[in-house]
C-alpha cells in the first residue's frame, strides 16, 4: 500500500505552484497596451454550410440545431470539449465515459475514452463531425469517437442536430449529429490555463494555446492543448461504498479479502485475522465470510493525461479556387489500478492446505494479495490522428464544387502485463508441495517469486482503426421562384473503414495472440433539394416563409448490401417571429467490425460477479460478436416551434416533438445493470447451471479472459452482441432565453431541456414492448440546465442549474427509487483589459453527492457526478 501512499503525499507548496499555472500565463501580457491588436485583413469569405444540410448558407430545413459559441465554451466549467457537450441535455452519459459503468458496452472502455450519445440510444447512434467531417472510430473495438481530440481553445461553435441524418451523413447518425466547427477567422495569439482542486486531493489542470492569421485570401490556424487530472479515490468520497446497510440497501462488499473466506461442501468459513492453520482450524465458525471493499485504490475517476493538437489552412490560388488542408492529432494515457484477487481451489497436497471439514480433499478460499504486492499498476494509451487536404472551386452561376481527401487512424492499448491473477500459474502455485514456494491462501506470507509468478498475466488489448474518405459534391442555384432560388447539393463518397483488434494473453513467456481485423468499403451518392415556396418576393399576411427540403442518400458496403434513406423538411411562419417546423426521414447504422467478430474486441468467457435479486452472484459473462447481426434501422419524426417576438428584443423560445422507431438496435449485455434481475434479461440468463453445462462453456474453445472458478458459478450470461428488438422513443426538447439591459448591467437568463414522454423498449421481436423509461441503464424523464448571468464593465458572472430527474433501480429484488439530482455552478469573471480575462469558478457549488443507487459503490456513474466541489481558477490571454 505504500504506492498509494507515495502517490497521494503532496504538500501545501507544491499544489499552489500548479494552482497559479493559469495566473501565470497572464502575467506577459500584463505590460502590452490595453488596446486590442490591429485588426487583420479580411480573409477570403468561405461558404457558410449549417450542420444538417450540405447547401451553403441554408439552415437545415424543419430541424432545430443546438449551437454553443466560443464565449460559452470558455465560460464552461470544464478541461475538456467531451465535458462542454454533456453538459447539453440530450446528451446522455450512458456507455464510454471515464467515470466507467457498464450500460450500453460501457464495459469494453479499456482505455477510459468518452463518446456521445445523444438521446442516450448509444454512442454508435450519434454521429461526430469535425468542420463536416468524419473522425476515426476510437476505443479498443471502434465503438465510440472522443470528442476531446479536438482541442476546446480551437473551437468557433459546436453545433448539435438532435434529429435523424443519415439522409444527409450516412451511417450513425441516428440519434443525431455533433459537428465541432473550427475558428478560422482568429488572427493573433490566445493562451489559456486552468487549475481547479477538490476540497482533497483530486485536481484538473489545463494550458492551451491558439495561434493564428489571416490575410486576403486566407488564413492559418494551429492550437494545441494539454489537460491532466490525477486519481479520485473511493476513500475522499463519503458516499462511495458497496455497504449499503445504512442507507437501507444491500452488503455489496466482495468476500475476497485478507484474510479471505474458505468454502467447502457449499459452506463459508471466515478465515480469522492472522490467518488459519491445523492448530486454529477448529475454530472456525460454519456460515461466516469476511467482506470488504477497497477505497484507497478504487479510481472512480482515474488520472488522465492528454495532448491534442489540431492546424487548418487555406489559400485562394486564383480567384474562384481554394486549396484547403487540415489535420488534428490527440494522445491520451494513464493507469489503472488492478486488486490481485483469487477464488482459489486448493488441492490437500498443498503444504498449507486445512479444512474444517474432515476428509476434504480440496477447500476454496476467496481472498486477495493486495497487502503483499500492493495494487497492480496497468496503463493504457490512445491516440487519433486525421489529415485532410482539397480544393474548392467556382464552378458556373453561382455553383461551387469541393473534393476532399481524407486520411486517418487510431490506435488504443489497455497494455495489462499484470492484469490480475494467472489461473494456469496459480493453479501450479497451489500444487507445489514445497512449503518454500507453494502459495499459501489461508492469510500466511508467501515468496515474492511466488507472487510475481502468479500475477504475470497478460491482457493486453489493442485496437486500430483506420479511415479513409474521398468527397466530391457541389452546390447551387437551379432555377428563381417568387420566394428565392431553388437550391440543389448533391455528389458522392468513397470510404474505407478498416478495424484490428488483438489481445495478448497468458503470461510473459508463453502468450498467445487472438487476433482478427477486416476491412469494407463504402460507396454513397447523396442529394438534397431546398424550395423556397414562400420568401420575401411573395409574403403576405399569415404566409411570411415556407421552405421545403427534401434530401437524400444511398450508401453501398461491400460486407452486407445497400441502403437508401430520405429525410423532407418544412419551415412555415406565418409571420415574423413565429417559425413552425418538421421532419421525416429514415436513419440507419452499420454493424462495426468487431460487432460481427467472434474472436475480436476481447470476445471470450469472463468471471463475473453482478448484483443478482438477493445480493452478489458470481458466474460467467460470455462476451463477444455476432457475425448474424443486420444493420440498425430508425425511422424518425419531429415538429417544433419557435417563437423571437419582435415586440420582445431579446427574447425566443423553442419546444420541439421528436420521436424514434428504432429496430434491430445492437447491444452487447455483459454487465448490464439489471442483467440477472430485470424480466427483459431473463432470455440470456441462465441461473444455476450444472457442472457438466459449465465444463462444456469452459472447454469450448472461446477465450478465456479471466480465471473461472468452475464451483463458485452460479449463473451463465450470454452478453454478445444481438439485434435486440426495439426502442420507442417520444419526447420534448424545449429552450427558452432572454437577454435584457436593466440600469447599465447586461443581463442574461436562460433554460433548455429535454422531457422524454415515452421510452419503450422491446428486448427481442415477440417480447413485447416494455416500458424503461426512468430505470436504470436508460435515459431519464427529466432533464435541463437553466442559468442566469450579468455582466458590467469588465465583470461578469453565472450561476447555473443542472437537473437530472430522479429513476427506479431495477437491480434488486427490491425496486428503490433514486432521487433527483440537482447541482449548480457558479462563475464570477473580470475581463481586466480587452487581451486579458480571470475568472474563477464553483463547480457543485452546495457539494452534493450523487443520489443513493443500491449498486455497488452506491452511486450510478453513468447518471451522475461523481466529482465533489471543485474551485478552478481560469485565466484567458490574447496577443
Amino acid at each position: 500500500m505504500n504506492i498509494i501512499a507515495i502517490r497521494r503525499q503532496s504538500t501545501l507548496l507544491s499544489r499552489s505552484a500548479l494552482g497559479v499555472l493559469a495566473l501565470t500565463i497572464a502575467m506577459p501580457a500584463v505590460a502590452q497596451e490595453d488596446t486590442p491588436p490591429p485588426a487583420a485583413p479580411e480573409a477570403a469569405e468561405e461558404a457558410i454550410i449549417v450542420t444538417g444540410s450540405r447547401i451553403r448558407g441554408i439552415d437545415p430545413v424543419g430541424s432545430a440545431v443546438i449551437a454553443i459559441d466560443s464565449e460559452q465554451i470558455l465560460e464552461e466549467p470544464v478541461t475538456s470539449t467531451n465535458d462542454i457537450l454533456r453538459r447539453v441535455p440530450q446528451v446522455v452519459s450512458l456507455g464510454a465515459n471515464r467515470a466507467g459503468g457498464s450500460a450500453q458496452n460501457g464495459a469494453a472502455n479499456a482505455t477510459r475514452g468518452a463518446g456521445i450519445n445523444l438521446r442516450g440510444l448509444s454512442t454508435n447512434a450519434t454521429l461526430l463531425l469535425y468542420d463536416g467531417k468524419r473522425l476515426p472510430p476510437q476505443g479498443t473495438q471502434g465503438q465510440f469517437t472522443d470528442p476531446s481530440a479536438i482541442p476546446s481553445i480551437a473551437l468557433g461553435r459546436i453545433e448539435v442536430v438532435a434529429d435523424g441524418t443519415s439522409a444527409v451523413y450516412g451511417s450513425d447518425a441516428v440519434a443525431g449529429v455533433v459537428n465541432l466547427i473550427l475558428r478560422k477567422d482568429f488572427s493573433g495569439i490566445e493562451a489559456r490555463g486552468r487549475y481547479g482542486l477538490t476540497e482533497g486531493d483530486y485536481y484538473e489542470a489545463q494550458a492551451a494555446l491558439l495561434v493564428g492569421h489571416k490575410w486576403d485570401g486566407g488564413y492559418i490556424m494551429a492550437a494545441g492543448e494539454y489537460s491532466k487530472n490525477n486519481n479520485l479515490f473511493g476513500s475522499e468520497l463519503d458516499f462511495y461504498t458497496s455497504d449499503n446497510r445504512a442507507r437501507g440497501g444491500r452488503d455489496l462488499r466482495g468476500t475476497n479479502c485478507a484474510p479471505g473466506t474458505l468454502v467447502v461442501g457449499g459452506v463459508n468459513y471466515a478465515i480469522p485475522t492472522g490467518g488459519v492453520t491445523s492448530a486454529n482450524v477448529g475454530s472456525l465458525v460454519a456460515g461466516t465470510r469476511n467482506q470488504c471493499e477497497f477505497l484507497d485504490i478504487a479510481q472512480v475517476i482515474p488520472d488522465q493525461e492528454r495532448w491534442s493538437g489540431v492546424a487548418s489552412v487555406s489559400q485562394e490560388i486564383t480567384p474562384g479556387i481554394r486549396i484547403f488542408a487540415d489535420g488534428f492529432y490527440s494522445r491520451r494515457s494513464g493507469t489503472l489500478l488492478f486488486n490481485p484477487t483469487v477464488n482459489a481451489t486448493v488441492p490437500n497436497t498443498n503444504p498449507f492446505f486445512v479444512s474444517p471439514v474432515p476428509g476434504a480433499t480440496s477447500v476454496t478460499v476467496q481472498t486477495t494479495f493486495l497487502d503483499e504486492t500492493g495494487p497492480l499498476p496497468n496503463p493504457y494509451w490512445a491516440s487519433t490522428w486525421n489529415v485532410s487536404a482539397g480544393v474548392e472551386a467556382d464552378l458556373f452561376g453561382d455553383f461551387q464544387g469541393t473534393v476532399y481527401y481524407a486520411y486517418g487512424k487510431s490506435e488504443e492499448v489497455a497494455d495489462r502485463r499484470r492484469s490480475g491473477v494467472n489461473a494456469g500459474a496459480l493453479n501450479a502455485a497451489l500444487a507445489d508441495t514445497n512449503p518454500a514456494t507453494a502459495l499459501n491462501v489461508f492469510g500466511g506470507p508467501n515468496n515474492p517469486a511466488t507472487l510475481a509468478a502468479i500475477t504475470d498475466n497478460y491482457f493486453v488489448i489493442t485496437g486500430r482503426t483506420r479511415l479513409e474518405v474521398i468527397n466530391a459534391q457541389m452546390d447551387g442555384s437551379l432555377f428563381e421562384m417568387p420566394g428565392g432560388n431553388v437550391r440543389i447539393a448533391f455528389g458522392g463518397e468513397h470510404r474505407v473503414e478498416y478495424t484490428y483488434t488483438d489481445l495478448f494473453i497468458g503470461r510473459s513467456a508463453a502468450a498467445n495472440h487472438v487476433t482478427d481485423d477486416g476491412s469494407r468499403n463504402v460507396d454513397a451518392v447523396f442529394a438534397e433539394l431546398f424550395v423556397p415556396l414562400v420568401g420575401a418576393g411573395n409574403a403576405s399576411p399569415g404566409l411570411e416563409r415556407l421552405s421545403l427540403s427534401i434530401a437524400g442518400r444511398y450508401e453501398h458496403y461491400s460486407d452486407f448490401g445497400s441502403t437508401t434513406n430520405p429525410k423532407v423538411g418544412l419551415t412555415y411562419s406565418p409571420w415574423l417571429g413565429l417559425t413552425l417546423k418538421g421532419t421525416y426521414g429514415t436513419s440507419f447504422r452499420a454493424p462495426t467490425f468487431t460487432e460481427v467478430s467472434t474472436v475480436g474486441g476481447g470476445a471470450g468467457l469472463y468471471f463475473d460477479t453482478l448484483p443478482g435479486p438477493s445480493g452478489n452472484q458470481i458466474g460467467i459473462g460470455i462476451a463477444g460478436g455476432n457475425p448474424d447481426l443486420e444493420p440498425e434501422k430508425a425511422t424518425t419524426w419531429s415538429f417544433g416551434v419557435e417563437v423571437a417576438p419582435p415586440e420582445l428584443p431579446g427574447f425566443n423560445a423553442s419546444v420541439n416533438y421528436f420521436r424514434i422507431d428504432y429496430t434491430d438496435q445492437i447491444q452487447a449485455l455483459r454487465g448490464t445493470p439489471g442483467l440477472l434481475t430485470n424480466p427483459i434479461y431473463s432470455q440470456f440468463v441462465q441461473f444455476n447451471p450444472t457442472a457438466a453445462e459449465i465444463s462444456a462453456l469452459v472447454n469450448s474453445g472461446l477465450p478465456i479472459n479471466a480465471a473461472i472458478n468452475e464451483s463458485l458459478v452460479t449463473f451463465i450470461a450470454d452478453g454478445r452482441r444481438q439485434n435486440l428488438g426495439t426502442s420507442l422513443l417520444r419526447g420534448l426538447d424545449f429552450t427558452a432565453a432572454y437577454r435584457w439591459n436593466w440600469g447599465g448591467v447586461d443581463l442574461d437568463a436562460g433554460i433548455q431541456g429535454t422531457y422524454v414522454l415515452d421510452y419503450l423498449f422491446e428486448a427481442v421481436p415477440g417480447a413485447g414492448l416494455v416500458d424503461v423509461l426512468d430505470t436504470i441503464g436508460f435515459t431519464q424523464k427529466f432533464r435541463t440546465q437553466a442559468d442566469i448571468g450579468a455582466k458590467f464593465g469588465g465583470l461578469k458572472t453565472r450561476l447555473t442549474w443542472n437537473h437530472l430527474n430522479g429513476y427506479t433501480n431495477t437491480t434488486s429484488a427490491v425496486v428503490r427509487e433514486v432521487s433527483n439530482y440537482d447541482t449548480f455552478d457558479l462563475l464570477i469573471g473580470y475581463d481586466i483589459t480587452d487581451r486579458i480575462g480571470v475568472s474563477f469558478d464553483v463547480r457543485n457549488l452546495f457539494n452534493e453527492d450523487p443520489p443513493f443507487v443500491d449498486t455497488t459503490n452506491g452511486f450510478d456513474p453513468q447518471a451522475s457526478n461523481p466529482i465533489p466541489r471543485l474551485f478552478a481558477i481560469t485565466a484567458n490571454v490574447k496577443f
